[in-house]
């Protein structure tokens, strides 16, 4: 069947990519229209003529590339064929266009059009530009209508990230990762709208928040403004501190004069010159360099045996840090317990687990690891020392997703031949723990 929508997109991006060329050979430019958007007494006598592909392409290639004359040249279009089936797609690349040409006026007026007559969803991309293009332009009421649009923003990316599914190509902790950046840019957007609004209090919040998720140069810097503003100069050089470093150390673009100034400016309110501030901007950096470095182990960990398939491939790491080779259990039963510290069954669980693991103590056949979830590595010791545990711990490093394990506690059993014998998800407080778990051991030898 022949998609309309795809062949427009196609037909846009072709014709812009190409405009020299296509100028050039036009025998017969149609002109583009002059004036502001159709209005709808324009359009009181619609026409019923049924629209033209070929006109649509002329109008677009007649107008050389130019994104201003594109626009004149599709609104015409819509003019002349007010009920087009393809209206929809022509608004929408009309508000890209207009993005592109700096145009304040379509890019608020088309968006606002998009969002009346979408889909239920609201479109994430759309809400962010019309919020930053009402910043930009204004005019009397334009913030607080750009407010009601950053509510809007929010409201529908914190309800979408509750509903979408982690990709398969992610790991738990890459995945967290992105919504986070994503709430982090979300509520520096609203947060900047009720800054300039003079709502402080909640700007503060929203900026706070953003930074907690994601360390942004932005929501710092916006953060240092606000600060200044209500004379708070150590908090408001911190921030301003923290923006200029994450600014140049990553790809987020702020103004690096105007900030190198106001670093200058809050520190000599306090110093009276700018002795020591280098060396403040040095700690800054050092301290931020190692909460990156965390940050990014922490990423890299959740990497660990990727794709691998055979669990006697994977290679583990124990508690003190020193790796576990899962090849040298290969021809052993191996009795594994997922747990994590935040689980409450898991309290009750681990210290059977230990005492099935002290029974099998002389059995050389007979392999325990109690395998931690926690994505927080620094959790685990301190749990086991508070709570007296003596386990053969490992971190699951992707092992927990190759057996699909999607709650704790669960316990599986390998045989010889490292096939699965048995499975348990959850914890039953009716049953003795440690005689249906032996029994189960022994069922594996088999």
């Amino acid at each position: 069947m022949f998609n309309k929508k795809w062949w427009l997109k196609l037909l846009f991006a072709l014709t812009i990519g190409c405009s020299s060329v296509l100028a050039q050979n036009d025998p017969q430019p149609v002109p583009p229209v002059s004036g502001p958007p159709a209005t709808s007494a324009d359009r009181q006598s619609p026409s019923k003529e049924k629209d033209s592909d070929a006109e649509l392409r002329r109008l677009i290639q007649s107008s050389g590339g130019s994104e201003e004359a594109i626009i004149l040249n599709l609104e015409a279009y819509l003019s002349k064929y007010p009920e087009s089936e393809r209206r929809e797609e022509i608004e929408e690349q009309i508000h890209k266009l207009a993005v592109k040409a700096g145009d304040h006026e379509r890019t608020i007026s088309y968006a606002e059009k998009q969002l009346k007559n979408g889909p239920d969803g609201e479109d994430i991309d759309l809400l962010t530009s019309l919020v930053s293009t009402l910043r930009a332009r204004r005019k009397d009421g334009d913030l607080t209508k750009a407010l009601g649009y950053a509510e809007r923003l929010v409201t529908s990316f914190e309800k979408l990230i509750t509903v979408s599914r982690k990709p398969g190509r992610l790991s738990q902790a890459q995945w967290q990762e992105q919504k986070n950046q994503g709430l982090a840019s979300i509520y520096l957007v609203r947060g900047r709208v009720l800054a300039e609004l003079e709502q402080l209090e909640r700007a503060g919040g929203d900026l706070r928040r953003s930074y907690e998720l994601y360390p942004l140069a932005g929501a710092a810097l916006t953060l240092s403004e606000m600060l200044e503003k209500q004379q708070k100069t150590d908090e408001a050089l911190r921030f301003a501190l923290l923006a200029f470093v994450h600014a140049i150390s990553g790809d987020e673009q702020i103004d690096l004069k105007d900030t190198r100034r106001r670093m200058s400016r809050l520190y000599t309110t306090r110093k009276k010159n700018e002795v020591g501030l280098g060396d403040l901007l040095l700690e800054t950096w050092d301290r931020q360099a190692r909460e990156r470095e965390e940050r990014m182990a922490k990423l890299e960990n959740s990497l660990a045996n990727a794709g691998m398939t055979d669990p006697f491939l994977f290679r583990l790491t124990r508690v003190d840090g020193t790796p576990l080779e899962m090849s040298t259990l290969r021809g052993k039963i191996v009795v594994m317990n997922f747990w994590a510290t935040w689980c409450g069954p898991c309290r009750t669980e681990l210290p059977l687990f230990q005492k099935t693991i002290e029974k099998y103590k002389d059995d050389q056949n007979v392999v325990f690891l109690a395998v931690t979830t926690d994505e927080d590595r620094e959790n685990v010791q301190p749990y086991l020392k508070q709570n007296r545990h003596n386990l053969p711990v490992v971190f699951a490093e992707n092992i927990d997703s190759l057996f699909n394990v999607s709650a704790i506690p669960t316990t599986i059993i390998l045989n010889r031949e490292g096939k699965v014998s048995f499975r348990m998800r959850g914890f039953n407080p009716n049953d003795d723990f440690v005689a249906f778990l032996s029994d189960k051991i022994e069922a594996a030898r088999k």
